[in-house]
């Protein structure tokens, strides 16, 4: 830190909501459950949040420290002209219109719930040896042809990722390779198509590791994983290190995107009566998500 910088923190900088919105307006907020917006230039709104005690919650913004506070937060109240609000009967209540509204209109400083419909669903088409795979975003469950199977939708930032890791992994399997040099260049890059296809080789294991595979899109097991895991960790030891700390990291998505991603889906269905491995559309896992979070309040 230059030295310059390091004195600003000498200063209390001023948290400027109470002179935007007025104090009469914070004092005189209601005590009651309800959802509130940020709004800033042109009243487009910010941000959206809900909360069982709205005085409590909006009065709590002005409390805010530059020095010490998220900087998310901190450009939220600098950028606020004006506060909303609503009031709801019940928490729950609340909670719901928060859900709807923010998906409704993806405000800038919402983490949860926004974009969601950029969630991805994945079609593949089974082709001997090999899985073609595609990844469609979209609101809507996606039209498929016949010989095509549709898994999802699953987390956006996840679903790239774990399906990357599976293509190196399953290449390192084949090729057994010590070191990334002579793996494909654009493989070993961090890039992330929308369309890729999974090679498993061909053997009785291999076609096991096929069936595993698809049990695993459909949240069944991670079985796949560690038959990828048996031929692997007979390698890891003459591995150069770069290398396989990749392949740690690949292990890592593929289980971070199991649970998060299939495996969630799985239980929804279930807890729905659904077929296990049905597709679910994103706005349907949010909602069914939020009725689980509800069943916990009181």
């Amino acid at each position: 830190m230059d030295p310059d910088t390091e004195q600003l923190l000498l200063f209390d900088l001023p948290n400027p909501l109470t002179k935007t919105v007025g104090r009469d307006f914070l004092l005189t907020l209601p005590e009651t459950p309800g959802i509130y917006h940020f709004r800033g230039e042109k009243d487009k709104i910010l941000y959206i949040g809900k909360s069982k005690n709205l005085k409590q919650r909006l009065n709590s913004y002005r409390r805010i420290k530059a020095e010490k506070a998220d900087k998310r937060l901190v450009r939220l109240v600098n950028a606020t002209h004006s506060i909303t609000f609503k009031t709801c009967g019940s928490e729950k209540a609340a909670l719901k219109l928060e859900n709807q509204l923010i998906r409704k209109h993806n405000p800038r400083y919402n983490r949860a719930q926004v974009y969601p419909y950029k969630n991805p669903f994945v079609i593949c088409r089974y082709e001997g040896d090999r899985f073609s795979i595609r990844r469609h975003s979209g609101e809507e469950l996606p039209q498929i042809k016949g010989d095509e199977l549709l898994f999802g939708s699953f987390p956006a930032g996840l679903t790239p990722r774990a399906l990357r890791a599976w293509q190196r992994l399953l290449l390192i399997k084949q090729s057994k390779s010590r070191n990334g040099f002579s793996l494909p260049e654009n493989l070993m890059e961090n890039q992330y198509y929308k369309q890729l296809t999974l090679s498993f080789g061909r053997g009785r294991f291999n076609h096991w590791v096929q069936k595993q595979f698809l049990s695993y899109l459909q949240g069944k097991n991670r079985w796949a994983l560690w038959a990828l895991s048996a031929p692997l960790l007979l390698n890891m030891v003459r591995m150069e290190r770069s290398l396989r700390r990749l392949c740690w990291q690949d292990w890592k998505f593929a289980f971070r995107f199991f649970a998060a991603g299939p495996q969630r889906n799985r239980k929804l269905n279930e807890s729905r009566g659904f077929k296990a491995d049905e597709p679910i559309s994103q706005p349907d896992v949010s909602d069914w998500q939020l009725d689980s979070r509800l069943s916990s309040i009181a």
